[in-house]
């Protein structure tokens, strides 16, 4: 029977069982155990209950470990109700349920959503001197945010106070940080912080990037300046996760604040924090400043990449400067780098947007020239200029070469074509991001 479990075969070990009753031989509860568990794990449920009435009617008393694996069986198949019963079972008999047992019982509730139930037995879980692992919070928290009862937390949390580790403030802070619940998360972090003398690195690195992601700035801000009380130095990542979130907001006086206390403190920025602040002091108009830190970029440790130049580009292009957007265009090659799909994208929409359609078209030749292939997005931007423009047949012309190319037109296509078909040249048109460049693909004329 050993020997066909091994070897992943539970029905030839199931009929060897039934050999071995018919001739009359007692198996011990080793040996009970082990089979149940391989029939429960490979969905045999008659079989599992035939082999546990035959333990309990007259061959061998079942132990704790028979009622684990009992019990997550129930659980599995949904039937809770009879999980429960099969636990009070186990502690009528004088078993004390483990780790392990506690776990089970609690995914069979959490399971199926029994919130009120999955607490009280927590609670009797802590009662019993029981100590909580990762995964026993793991699945009171599933079941708390599938209910809407996230706010139970702090319930479960004073429950089990006085198993409140440093890990498991920080697995439950990772967690809600990674399930988007930024507040829940920053609450729970707070009581953390009060706890221990040093903190947990990932946490505090998950808890700053869920401030971030819910835009609470200020107080990432304020983690940022006092992660070094927890013994935790900070690293040119943790900045840039909050350098990025102040330039998506906006924020461009704590943005240039924070970038200033990297340069006289530390860490030293990277080609990420630069990138995110030429792309930040574009997004809000500030050319001089975003020129400025290209120059310092330039002059310092780190290059200049592709991604520095794209945003240097679509910064001046947006802001007018057509001229000079088009010279750091040049200068890409003059470095040592080779112009991408966003890169001319980004230019080709400078051009059309300020009605040089020639120059916009002589671009895409260049572009795929150089083996550089255009996306939908390419071809979208100067078939709207064209259409704006008047220039109906290049238009259509252009169309059958992204068809040639293999492309699938999009939304965006289909309407400029409409346009087209319907010789409707409107002076004024609804503003729409292009999700590469950012910019708005059909400006007002």
């Amino acid at each position: 029977m050993s020997a066909y479990l091994r070897s992943n075969n539970p029905n030839k070990a199931f009929e060897v069982y039934a050999e071995l009753r018919r001739r009359g031989h007692k198996l011990d509860i080793f040996a009970y155990n082990m089979l149940l568990d391989a029939l429960a794990k490979d969905n045999k449920v008659d079989q599992v209950y035939k082999v546990f009435e035959d333990m309990k009617r007259k061959y061998c008393e079942p132990d704790e470990y028979t009622y684990t694996i009992m019990i997550r069986m129930t659980g599995k198949i949904g039937k809770v109700d009879e999980s429960l019963a099969l636990f009070r079972e186990m502690t009528e008999k004088g078993y004390t349920p483990n780790l392990v047992a506690y776990n089970t019982m609690i995914q069979a509730l959490a399971k199926s959503r029994m919130v009120d139930k999955t607490i009280f037995l927590f609670s009797k879980m802590v009662k019993n001197n029981c100590r909580p692992s990762e995964f026993t919070y793991s699945m009171i928290l599933n079941v708390l945010v599938a209910e809407g009862q996230l706010g139970r937390l702090d319930e479960v949390v004073e429950l089990s106070n006085k198993y409140m580790s440093k890990s498991i403030y920080a697995y439950l802070v990772r967690t809600l940080s990674k399930l988007g619940h930024a507040s829940e998360a920053h609450r729970l972090f707070c009581n953390m912080w009060g706890f221990h003398d040093e903190g947990d690195r990932d946490a505090y690195k998950s808890m700053l990037g869920s401030l971030c992601d819910a835009g609470k700035t200020t107080e990432a801000l304020d983690l940022l300046s006092k992660i070094h009380e927890k013994r935790i130095s900070t690293d040119t990542v943790m900045y840039n996760t909050v350098l990025s979130a102040l330039g998506k907001l906006k924020k461009i006086s704590d943005l240039h604040d924070l970038y200033e206390k990297m340069k006289q403190d530390g860490p030293s920025p990277d080609i990420f924090s630069y990138n995110i602040l030429i792309s930040s002091f574009g997004r809000a108009g500030r050319v001089a400043e975003a020129v400025q830190i290209f120059e310092e970029l330039e002059n310092s440790n780190c290059k200049p990449d592709i991604i520095s130049f794209n945003s240097l580009i679509n910064c001046l292009g947006k802001n007018g400067d057509i001229d000079e957007a088009h010279m750091r265009f040049k200068e890409i090659r003059e470095k040592g780098l080779s112009p991408d799909v966003v890169t001319y994208s980004t230019l080709i929409e400078c051009f059309g947007k300020t009605d040089k359609i020639e120059m916009a078209c002589r671009l895409l030749d260049e572009m795929l020239a150089e083996g550089c292939s255009p996306n939908i997005v390419t071809y979208n931007i100067l078939l709207d200029c064209l259409e704006r423009s008047g220039r109906t047949a290049e238009a259509v012309d252009l169309y059958a070469k992204l068809k040639q190319q293999g492309l699938t037109p999009d939304s965006f296509t289909y309407a400029v074509l409409e346009r087209l078909q319907s010789g409707s040249h409107r002076k004024v048109r609804v503003r729409r991001k292009n999700p590469i460049t950012g910019w708005v693909v059909s400006p007002f004329r």
